[in-house]
């Protein structure tokens, strides 16, 4: 009697889990993953939170993310007092906590010309059109050796408050700027929009766009150019055809209940922190903006209740392990009627859970004093 034919699995095998891996390649592959989704993470399994919340991990993440965050400040009323600092970490020991300071750029940078619009790629800032004036001009500074070249020219002269700037794919894009074509009734304005490519130093006209107005409160978020004005934002996709590249979106907030309002309010700064947009507004102070929904939404602690209100920031980055760092000045009589100024700092890390962006202070503290009031020009995070 012959035996039956053997019945085979026509299912798959599951594939292999994380946690059938050792957890120093488990280590190597979490160092990858945004820092804003260790929280998400951390719910899998306790394993996987053990490992998010180790000091290897951070250690890893340190090695692979190695940026400065390098902050410009200039004597108020002094366009030549012009002073260049990083921010660095104290040395933390067994009976003190972690700080930060302000420490003066060990490499001098040459002067720049005042207000220019800026943008990084990799080590290089890019100073670009001018202040006060249109320009055409191009100034690229290499933080690795201090030096400043000149790039080649805009066809486009250009000025930096109706300017908006992003990077996509390496390349800058910039948008308006370059004066009114139509009478100041007009609604709708042409603008044209240039890309400077770093690698092979060339600009290109890609075309014109119908935009009611360009703001340099601009970012790069999922390779657009984001530019927030008030109650609207106007958004840059490159890889549309021309005329349809330009996308004007009513600025909303999400309340409780789902429930979308209008943003009645300005944007005094933006900045991206792990392919995210944040801006600080005028009364409603810091919230991030959910491209899934286009719309605005407060950024909360993780018990859900509002983080520490802060009247005004001066700038805005993203710190080198995926934190946001806001940064302002702030202003104090002593009994004497002298008056310090200090500089302050608020550190806070970023955790996304589903649809959810929650954030933790980890620090806030005065950077540094100066006995005399300064200006925010640049803060700006540059690749090592």
């Amino acid at each position: 009697m012959s035996k039956p034919p053997r019945k085979y699995s026509t299912h798959p095998p599951p594939p292999p889990s994380l946690s059938s891996l050792p957890d120093e390649i488990v280590l190597r592959c979490l160092a990858l993953v945004p820092r804003s989704n260790h929280l998400s993470l951390s719910l899998v399994s306790k394993s996987l939170r053990s490992l998010v919340r180790s000091p290897e991990l951070n250690g890893l993440r340190s090695i692979r993310h190695k940026s400065s965050l390098y902050v410009c400040l200039r004597k108020s009323y002094n366009y030549l007092n012009i002073h260049w600092f990083t921010l660095r970490p104290s040395e933390k020991t067994a009976t003190a906590a972690m700080e930060y300071r302000l420490v003066p750029n060990p490499t001098p940078f040459p002067p720049h010309k005042y207000g220019s619009s800026t943008v990084v790629v990799g080590s290089n800032v890019f100073f670009i059109g001018g202040s006060g004036q249109r320009s055409s001009d191009l100034w690229i500074l290499d933080t690795r050796s201090g030096n400043m070249t000149q790039g080649p020219s805009m066809s486009v002269p250009r000025e930096k408050d109706e300017l908006a700037v992003g990077v996509i794919d390496g390349k800058i894009y910039v948008i308006g700027g370059g004066g009114r074509n139509f009478p100041e009734e007009r609604f709708i304005e042409e603008i044209q929009v240039e890309v400077f490519d770093p690698k092979s130093e060339t600009w290109e006209l890609v075309g014109m766009e119908n935009v009611r107005k360009t703001s340099r409160c601009s970012a790069s978020v999922e390779r657009n150019v984001y530019m927030v004005e008030y109650e609207e934002i106007n958004v840059y996709n490159p890889r549309e055809r021309e005329r349809e590249r330009m996308v004007r979106m009513v600025s909303q907030r999400l309340e409780k209940g789902g429930r979308k309002d209008m943003l009645n309010d300005s944007a005094f700064l933006v900045c991206v922190v792990e392919d995210v947009l944040y801006a600080f507004f005028n009364r409603t102070g810091i919230m991030w903006f959910s491209t899934k929904l286009n719309v605005w939404r407060r950024l909360l602690g993780r018990d859900g209740k509002e983080l520490p209100f802060i009247l005004r920031a001066d700038a805005m980055a993203e710190y080198d392990d995926g934190r946001l760092v806001v940064l302002y000045m702030s202003h104090k009589v002593e009994f004497d009627h002298t008056v310090t100024n200090s500089v302050q700092c608020m550190l806070v890390s970023l955790h996304r859970a589903g649809d959810m962006i929650c954030g933790t202070i980890d620090w806030a503290g005065i950077l540094g004093t100066v006995p005399f009031p300064v200006d925010f020009l640049h803060c700006l995070a540059v690749s090592d």
